[in-house]
């Protein structure tokens, strides 16, 4: 009859503030903390650090919220500090959404005439308009001082378009003013600066 032996493996232990530096793969259990470690291990052997690392127990989980407590509160006030950024933000759109105007128009062949009147000293109008295949669109920045207006367009056209813009003002407001040979569809967003 063979003679079996039941043999005992121990693995480092000791208090947490004495726990050694762990040979690669070598466990150590930290009896005060009942936390368990594995050795890293060395540099030359490919550790990406020398040490040991840390395997979870249950008691790891509550000591890492007890450890990050400060982190999670910080977290939270991170939060609440994007959420009021974010409250301010939609307000902000809210106000600027409030002083846009959106209009379309059509212009009959062969006229002229006014398309809008801008109360604000400080405009900018956004604007495409369509003759056909042909399409303009652009910018009209405008600045009126009493009856005097001075206004800069910028645009970019698919194909040259008959339209004419120009402007004029009088103590209360500013006129576009246009004239064109071909029907046109006119889409425009004015903003007060």
């Amino acid at each position: 009859m063979a003679v079996i032996q039941i043999s005992r493996i121990q693995h480092r232990r000791g208090l947490q503030a004495d726990l050694p530096n762990l040979a690669s793969g070598e466990l150590g259990w930290s009896v005060d903390t009942r936390q368990l470690y594995i050795g890293n291990g060395t540099i030359e052997e490919g550790a990406p650090s020398l040490g040991k690392t840390e395997i979870l127990t249950q008691y790891s989980i509550l000591d890492f919220t007890q450890g990050f407590g400060g982190a999670v509160t910080s977290l939270t006030s991170g939060v609440s500090l994007i959420n009021a950024n974010v409250s301010a933000l939609s307000n902000t759109v809210a106000n600027v959404a409030a002083t846009i105007t959106s209009t379309n128009v059509t212009l009959a062949a062969n006229s002229s005439g006014t398309i809008t009147a801008i109360p604000a000293t400080n405009a900018e109008i956004r604007y495409t308009l369509t003759q056909g295949v042909k399409r303009r669109s652009g910018t009209l920045q405008f600045n009126r001082v009493d009856s005097t207006v001075g206004y800069e367009e910028n645009y970019n056209e698919t194909a040259t378009t008959d339209i004419t813009l120009s402007a004029n003002a009088n103590v209360t407001h500013a006129n576009i003013n246009y004239t064109t040979t071909t029907t046109t569809y006119f889409a425009y967003q004015v903003r007060t600066v």
